[in-house]
């Protein structure tokens, strides 16, 4: 709670220090139009004091019609409802606070316990994040503008805002390997989809004779199946601050994480998101795009390595994995990153890199693309699955 001195404005400073300098000169010179001057400072002072004593503080709500929205799409409208109290208010002034940024409205005059909406409150445009809108802030200030107090009202709301994606063709159908889509071409002992048959070693499942075929042989033969998993696709977000040599790549990389991601969601893909600490898992959009409006730089490199060893232990068995990075990023430790799945899926390295052109090179075992925008993501994307 702030004291008189905290309340005063700055036209309220101006007059008692004026107040005051005229006080001593009326008692020093014995002049009386100074002593008149002091004593007409106290009164508006006295004035602007009094009137934050008048009972009723108004009651606010706000109401966020959408609380997603996409960077670039337009700016969010609030819904801002009023209640006066007993006390009447001459033109008040309410702030909205929406993240980074500030609103300030001034409302027409409203009598006591009259009430007041506003249903189109333009919000700022507002940067990808997770945005807290409110509560909302009257400022109560005087007639004359020499006291004013601030209070709070109604309970803030949450604005997520999404980064910008770009819709991707449909993942091939042997991208991942799952009892829909094509097989892989791993082998196992033990699966669905029949492969060839082989001769029996010690220490072979004898279930997985063939006794038939083995009658005709003459000797053990047992089946062979090729390994199918369930569709999965992993994309690894770097948030390594040195790996983007211009902040405005990280932004590209965050809108090219979760397009792909989006993508693989939409595709029914068991999808596995993760820049830092936040991540989704999940098959739903909803929790690839809020997860994605939390993603932020980090100041130590090797936090990127420990959280791809923590993604690879929970989706070992993954069908893709997509690293997404910058160009500051060494080659070497992206190659690390995928030896931790295993050899039974897909890496893909794609960098966000505004300096160079697109294009699709190939590093052994590791594709990589380099996207210098989000519209050439789609063709990279086409060329880099095939």
């Amino acid at each position: 709670m702030l004291g008189p001195l905290g309340m005063l404005t700055p036209l309220g400073r101006g007059l008692v220090a004026t107040g005051l300098l005229a006080a001593v000169l009326g008692s020093w010179l014995h002049w009386q139009e100074f002593t008149q001057l002091a004593v007409l400072m106290v009164g508006l002072l006295s004035v602007g004091l009094l009137w934050q004593l008048l009972p009723g503080a108004p009651a606010c709500r706000l109401t966020l019609r959408r609380q997603r929205i996409e960077v670039g799409a337009p700016a969010p409208v609030v819904s801002l409802e009023v209640q006066a109290g007993a006390a009447p208010m001459l033109f008040p002034k309410v702030l909205v606070p929406a993240g980074p940024e500030t609103v300030v409205l001034r409302l027409p005059s409203l009598g006591p316990f009259v009430r007041h909406v506003d249903r189109a409150v333009s919000l700022p445009d507002l940067p990808r994040g997770v945005h807290v809108v409110g509560p909302v802030t009257y400022e109560k200030t005087d007639p004359v503008g020499v006291v004013s107090r601030r209070s709070e009202s109604g309970e803030p709301v949450t604005l997520f805002v999404s980064p910008a994606v770009i819709d991707l063709a449909v993942f091939a159908g042997g991208l991942t390997n799952d009892l829909d889509g094509a097989t892989s071409q791993q082998l196992s002992m033990s699966d669905l989809a029949f492969h060839a048959l082989r001769e029996y070693v010690p220490g072979d499942d004898l279930r997985h004779v063939h006794w038939r075929s083995s009658a005709k042989a003459g000797e053990l033969l047992v089946r062979q199946f090729h390994e199918s998993r369930r569709g999965h696709v992993t994309v690894l977000l770097d948030d390594a601050r040195s790996s983007y040599p211009r902040p405005a790549d990280f932004e590209l990389a965050v809108s090219t994480a979760t397009s792909i991601a989006l993508r693989a969601v939409r595709d029914d893909f068991d999808t596995y998101l993760r820049c830092g600490p936040h991540l989704a898992h999940s098959r739903e959009t909803l929790a690839m795009s809020d997860a994605a409006c939390r993603f932020g730089l980090a100041e130590r490199d090797g936090d990127y390595l420990a959280h791809a060893a923590d993604a690879a232990d929970v989706v070992g068995g993954t069908g893709l994995v997509v690293q997404v990075t910058g160009a500051g990023r060494e080659l070497v430790q992206l190659e690390s990153v995928a030896d931790r799945f295993g050899r039974g899926g897909e890496w893909l390295v794609v960098r966000a890199d505004s300096a160079h052109e697109a294009q699709v090179r190939d590093h052994g075992t590791l594709r990589e693309l380099s996207v210098p925008d989000l519209t050439a993501l789609r063709d990279l994307m086409a060329r880099g699955m095939r």
